[in-house]
């Protein structure tokens, strides 16, 4: 059905069934429910109102049989009397039509049908023409034929009456037991609604997490009550649960979090849109930050370096990249129900771990990266394991530097030796005698070059060894001292150095390795001599300090110094300050040789005062025992680690 609006433009109207069906199944059952009723009721009524008007009808059709045998009655006795029967008739008829005011009309005919008396109401043509007509003969009782015949006939007000009054009485009281059982069925509904409300809304709050959520329920009665109260059951039972769960997720998390704070590495756990949840000290340290609160909640693709990079985001990139590729790879396998081929590489990552180096400030970082899932494979997060390689980085990169400092300085000696070796042995009777013995003369310093660098090498690897012990004897370093000088004069002489000694008189004995400590100060000595310009002077003093304790040796030059930055760091292994400043080409173990053989295997300690543009001083101290305390560490003077020293 369509209807045309003030605009003129037609628009459909909603159909009575089209509306019901908008409303709720709630309001649907009511309405449905309360229309039962009505019919209910209406059919009811109109069931009890047409019995009361057959029973109604019945007994006024009674009254009248009953009226009309009196009437007949009444009749016989006038006509059988000689005294003026009509008059009789007449007196007898108006008092009955005067009784009654249904009878409209009473008749009396003789036997033959000749009308003897009538009367009549006044009423309406129409009310006679519709009044009932009841018959009675008159009967005779002297036991003759009948007299005749009346009638009577009545107009049936008084039924009618009765009838629209019970009409009333039925229709007012079933509309007041309609409008109370609606009342009755409303109110009930209501009730009900409001405790469902209740109950509704008490599962709202266990929804949102409110447990422990009680619903009143005094005003509850039957089975809502038993619901309710099974309800504030339930609920004092989630949360009891709540709390256990509670009780036993924070104990786990707060587990969990003291395990990932404590541990060495750097750890970092994001969420799938890269925000950190967890961060601990170590890494904060790694990137440069002063607190974990600063990371918190942030995105880490936003870290910027010092330098300004992003170094989050490629790494997150190649992270997802690489995840995608074995998801690809994996549904590949899965199309074709092919097994994987098992395969194990020496530094390949682990299944689910990424690894990625990062290179920051100041230091050099290994992320391992793994993603966090569930129970059912979602992906929850991602876990950093950040993992300081600057030591690893730095020494790889000491040992390729090493690498190729050996080389060139192994080449070099080799080189030279095998060119002035084909000279000779091709040519030597050519050579006079002057250039013969220089050729010899430089073959036997690079072969001195070339033993001293496998000796170092060679040394490295043994002193490096832990289980490696020199064998130490108690005895004077000033031969030892004496002799080393006197060994690499030559040298000094040929770059115009002055070298000179300072030694105490009467030095006390040390437990030493001879040999150990001369290599110690030849290389000392020769790198003195290295680094010091012509005309300079190298000197080398022993002396006893600390309360006589120590006995220290120093080779002090007026070399070309170093830089303070490089000092802390001048006797580890493979470290070369050449590198950074120099130019002498050396293997970068001559300094750390020292170190060990000092520190491991004499339990002393190295020393170093330096200088740019001044100069130099490298030293040793060895431990000095007195005869008692030499008897008592004796026994293990060759394989100890440290002698407690005053």
């Amino acid at each position: 059905m369509t209807q045309t609006d003030m605009a003129g433009f037609k628009r459909d109207t909603p159909s009575l069934w089209s509306r019901f069906l908008r409303i709720s199944l709630e309001n649907k059952v009511l309405l449905l429910v309360i229309l039962f009723i009505s019919v209910a009721f209406f059919v009811g009524a109109m069931v009890i109102y047409g019995q009361y008007q057959v029973t109604l009808k019945k007994h006024y059709e009674q009254f009248g049989q009953l009226l009309t045998a009196v009437v007949s009655a009444g009749g016989e006795m006038r006509l059988n009397t000689t005294l003026s029967p009509e008059l009789r008739l007449q007196s007898f008829v108006d008092s009955v039509i005067a009784v009654s005011t249904d009878v409209a009309a009473i008749e009396f005919y003789d036997p033959q049908g000749t009308l003897i008396y009538q009367s009549y109401r006044d009423v309406s043509p129409e009310l006679l023409a519709n009044s009932l007509d009841f018959v009675a003969p008159i009967k005779n009782t002297a036991g003759q034929a009948p007299l005749g015949q009346v009638h009577v006939k009545l107009t049936g007000e008084t039924m009618r009456d009765l009838a629209n009054a019970t009409k009333t009485i039925v229709v007012v009281v079933f509309v007041f037991a309609w409008i109370i059982s609606i009342l009755a069925l409303l109110s009930n509904t209501y009730v009900q609604s409001k405790c469902l409300r209740q109950l509704v809304r008490g599962v709202q709050r266990l929804s949102t997490g409110d447990f422990g959520y009680k619903i009143a329920d005094g005003e509850l009665w039957g089975e809502l009550k038993v619901l309710a109260e099974a309800f504030n059951d339930m609920s004092e039972r989630l949360r009891a649960y709540e709390d256990q769960n509670l009780d036993t997720l924070t104990f786990e998390r707060n587990k969990l979090e003291a395990m990932l704070l404590s541990i060495a590495d750097g750890v970092l756990v994001c969420d799938t849109a890269g925000v950190v949840s967890i961060v601990n000290q170590p890494a904060c340290q790694m990137l440069g930050v002063g607190s974990p609160d600063v990371l918190m909640g942030a995105e880490i693709r936003d870290y910027v370096t010092i330098e300004g990079d992003r170094c989050f985001v490629p790494l997150l990139a190649a992270y997802e990249a690489k995840m995608a590729e074995l998801s690809d790879a994996a549904e590949g396998l899965s199309a074709s129900h092919a097994k994987p081929a098992v395969s194990k590489r020496v530094g390949q990552d682990p299944p689910g771990m990424f690894s990625y180096m990062l290179d920051l400030s100041q230091v050099t970082v290994k992320v391992m990266v793994s993603s966090i899932q569930d129970a059912n494979g979602n992906v929850l997060g991602r876990v950093m394991i950040l993992h300081d390689v600057t030591k690893e980085a730095e020494v790889d990169k000491l040992k390729t530097n090493f690498i190729s400092n050996v080389s060139h300085e192994l080449r070099t000696p080799v080189t030279t030796i095998k060119s002035y070796v084909d000279t000779i042995y091709n040519h030597g009777k050519e050579l006079d005698a002057d250039t013969y013995q220089e050729f010899i003369e430089t073959i036997h310093l690079e072969t001195d070059r070339l033993k001293k660098l496998v000796n170092d090498i060679l040394d490295f690897s043994r002193l490096e060894a832990g289980t490696f012990q020199l064998d130490k004897s108690f005895e004077e370093i000033t031969p030892v001292i004496n002799l080393t000088v006197q060994s690499v004069k030559v040298l000094a002489e040929k770059k115009n150095l002055t070298l000179t000694t300072a030694l105490e008189s009467n030095l006390p004995k040390v437990s030493m390795n001879s040999e150990s400590i001369e290599r110690v100060l030849r290389n000392l000595l020769s790198n003195a001599i290295k680094y010091t310009p012509e005309g300079g002077r190298i000197k080398v003093r022993a002396e006893v300090v600390r309360g006589n304790r120590w006995l220290e040796v120093s080779v002090e030059d007026t070399g070309v110094g170093i830089s303070e930055e490089h000092l802390p760091f001048i006797f580890d292994r493979f470290y070369r300050v050449e590198n950074k400043v120099h130019t002498v080409k050396g293997t970068g173990l001559g300094l750390h040789l020292v170190k060990v053989a000092i520190e491991n295997h004499h339990q002393g300690e190295v020393f170093v005062q330096s200088a740019v543009g001044t100069g130099s001083t490298f030293g040793f101290r060895l431990p000095v025992f007195s005869p008692k305390e030499l008897t008592e560490t004796q026994p293990a003077a060759s394989g100890q680690t440290g002698v407690p020293i005053a």
